[in-house]
C-alpha cells in the first residue's frame, strides 16, 4: 500500500530515501500531456503521463533497483535525476531509452528481474516522472542566499529579523513557504507596488539568475519563523493550460509579449519562476498599454501555470517524414519490418500500427519487445541500430506519415 502524501514536495531527498526503502511517499505532480490550447493544438509528441502513478509504476515495476533518482535507488543503470544536463524532449527520451535496451535487458538480467510489460500509459506516466525530477532545482545555499540578499539589494526594503521595520514585508515570516513558486506567487502579487516604491527611491529593479531564488528561499528558511513548513501540492500541466487561459495569459502570449512555444525557456521550476520575475515590469507596462486587468493568481495556480509552461518545451520540433525514410532504410529496420501487411508473421509491419507513432509508443513497444527483437537481431548477425535525437524524431515523423497514408487509402477503398 502506498501512503500518498503530497505535502513532501520538494523534499526530494528525504523522499527519495522513503521510496528506496520501499516506503511511501508522495511529489505529486499530476502532468498529463494534452493538447494545451488553442495556440498549442496539433501538437505532436504530447502523452497523457502523470507523475504520481510514474513514482508507484518506478517502484512497482523495479525500476528503482536498477535506476536511482538523486542518488537514491540502485546503481545498475544511470541516475535518472542527473543524466544529461539540459532540456530533454520526448523523442530525445525514447531514443535515449532505445539506444539503451541491450545494456538494459543485460542488466535486467544481472539483477534476477523477471520480464517486465508495461502499458503505453505507464511509460507515459514513466516519461513524466523522468521530466519532474529534471525540472528540479538544486537544494539552496543559504550563505549565497544572504549574499544574493544584501547584492541585489532586497535587504534596503527588506528586513529578515521578524521586527516588522521595513519598507517591503518581513522576509522572515516567508520562511514557512518551502516551494520557490509561492515565494514567485507573492512576488507576482507584490510586484506592481514594489515597482512604485522603487520609482520614487530611484532604485534599479533587481533581477534573478539562475537558481538565485532557490538559494534566497535556503536563507530566509534557515532564519525564519519556526513550526510547520508550507507546501505546495506539485503543479499539474492539465490544470495550468486551464489557469492559463482563465488568467488571461494568452492575451499576450503570443500577442504583445513572447510565444511561450517559440521562447528558449529555462528547464528547472526556479528558473522559470526567476525569469517571470524579471520580466514583471515589462508585463506591467504592457498591460498597461493594453488595457488588460492584472488577475490575481494564487500559488497553487502559478505552479499549475509554470508545470504547463515547462511542459511546452518537452515537445518536439516537427520531424522530416522524408529524412525519417532514410533513417528507416539507413539503420536496416527494412530488414525485418515491411510496409505493407504481413499475413502470419508476428512481426508487425508499418501499416500494422494503430493511432499515431509518438516516442511513448515507441518506448512502449521497444521495451515489451525489446528482448524479442534482440533475440532476432543477434541470430541474424544485425546490429541494434542506434538513434540520434534527430534521427529518431525524424523517424517518428516517417511512421506517421506511413500510417496516415494508409488511413487515408482505407477510407478511399471503403
Amino acid at each position: 500500500m502506498i501512503n500518498i502524501n503530497t505535502r513532501t514536495y520538494f523534499r526530494r531527498r528525504s523522499a527519495l530515501r522513503e521510496l528506496a526503502l520501499g516506503l511511501a511517499w508522495g511529489m505529486a505532480l499530476a502532468v498529463p500531456w494534452t493538447t494545451a490550447n488553442a495556440q498549442h493544438a496539433g501538437d505532436i509528441g504530447l502523452s497523457s503521463g502523470d507523475v504520481m502513478r510514474g513514482w508507484r509504476v518506478f517502484h512497482d515495476k523495479k525500476c528503482v533497483d536498477c535506476h536511482a533518482i538523486w542518488m537514491q535507488g540502485g546503481r545498475v543503470g544511470p541516475d535518472l535525476g542527473r543524466t544529461r544536463a539540459g532540456r530533454l524532449t520526448n523523442g530525445q527520451l525514447a531514443g535515449i531509452m532505445w539506444n539503451h535496451i541491450p545494456k538494459m535487458l543485460s542488466w535486467r538480467e544481472q539483477v534476477g528481474h523477471p520480464p517486465t510489460v508495461l502499458t503505453h500509459q505507464e511509460m507515459s506516466d514513466l516519461f513524466e516522472l523522468i521530466f519532474f525530477v529534471r525540472q528540479l532545482d538544486e537544494l539552496g545555499d543559504p550563505r549565497r542566499g544572504e549574499e544574493i540578499l544584501r547584492r541585489k539589494g532586497c535587504a534596503e526594503c527588506h528586513a529578515t529579523d521578524t521586527s516588522g521595520d521595513s519598507v517591503g514585508p518581513d522576509l522572515a515570516k516567508w520562511g514557512e513557504y518551502v516551494n520557490p513558486v509561492a515565494w514567485a506567487q507573492m512576488m507576482w502579487e507584490h510586484a506592481p507596488m514594489m515597482e512604485e516604491a522603487m520609482k520614487r527611491s530611484d532604485m534599479t529593479w533587481p533581477e534573478l539568475e539562475g537558481a538565485d531564488l532557490v538559494h534566497l528561499v535556503a536563507f530566509v528558511r534557515s532564519i525564519g519563523v519556526s513550526g510547520d513548513r508550507t507546501y505546495l501540492q506539485p503543479g499539474s500541466v492539465a490544470r495550468g493550460r486551464i489557469t492559463f487561459l482563465e488568467k488571461k495569459c494568452n492575451d499576450c502570449h503570443p500577442g504583445a509579449g513572447p510565444d511561450l512555444t517559440q521562447a528558449e525557456l529555462p528547464a528547472s521550476v526556479a528558473a522559470l519562476a526567476s525569469r517571470m520575475w524579471n520580466h514583471s515590469p515589462a508585463m506591467a507596462r504592457v498591460m498597461r498599454e493594453e488595457e488588460l486587468i492584472r488577475q490575481p493568481i494564487n500559488p497553487q495556480e502559478l505552479a499549475d501555470i509554470l508545470a504547463y509552461v515547462l511542459a511546452l518545451g518537452t515537445r518536439d520540433q516537427a520531424g522530416d517524414p522524408a529524412l525519417g525514410e532514410q533513417v528507416f532504410a539507413r539503420k536496416g529496420c527494412m530488414q525485418c519490418h515491411d510496409l505493407e501487411e504481413t499475413d502470419g508473421s508476428d512481426i508487425p509491419s508499418l501499416s500494422d500500427l494503430r493511432g499515431d507513432a509518438l516516442p511513448v509508443n515507441m518506448a512502449a513497444a521497444m521495451w515489451n519487445h525489446g528482448q524479442t527483437m534482440l533475440e532476432r537481431m543477434t541470430e541474424a548477425g544485425l546490429s541494434w541500430p542506434v538513434f540520434d535525437d534527430r534521427e529518431m524524431v525524424d523517424l517518428l515523423a516517417y511512421l506517421r506519415a506511413v500510417n496516415a497514408d494508409s488511413r487515408s487509402e482505407d477510407a478511399t477503398n471503403n
